[in-house]
């Protein structure tokens, strides 16, 4: 999974708790450099804050499903209220966490992700008759 966030803190509880769980959490601090990666390797879910240094959160979101990218994307951000959901979620996001939120919700909405991508990839049942 890919974790974008700036705030050094952040990063360090939040990759914590990810990799506790069993998550190989690959760690960037750009919207740019998201991007590129999503486009460069197999990434099943991002988590992406909405307040980066160098673009929006859904300019990000927004760029990764223009180049592809099919995988779950969750938005972490200090804003809320339904514009801002609605605003995330127009740019391609399947899940919005306002902060502050607890580490065991973080986790819990990138398993749900991880889920239904998993849900998504799954060859469907054969119907052959012997």
């Amino acid at each position: 999974m890919l974790l974008v966030e700036d705030e050094p803190d952040l990063i360090q509880v939040m990759e914590l708790a990810l990799r506790r769980v069993g998550l190989d959490v690959v760690v960037v601090r750009s919207g740019a450099q998201a991007v590129q990666i999503t486009r460069s390797r197999h990434i099943d879910v991002v988590t992406v804050d909405r307040g980066l240094p160098d673009m929006d959160g859904t300019v990000v979101t927004a760029q990764m499903r223009a180049g592809g990218f099919h995988g779950g994307i969750l938005v972490t951000s200090g804003y809320s209220g339904r514009e801002h959901v609605d605003a995330c979620r127009s740019a391609g996001a399947d899940g919005v966490l306002s902060k502050p939120f607890a580490l065991s919700e973080l986790v819990g909405r990138v398993a749900e992700l991880i889920d239904a991508a998993e849900a998504v990839q799954a060859p469907a049942p054969s119907l052959a008759h012997g």
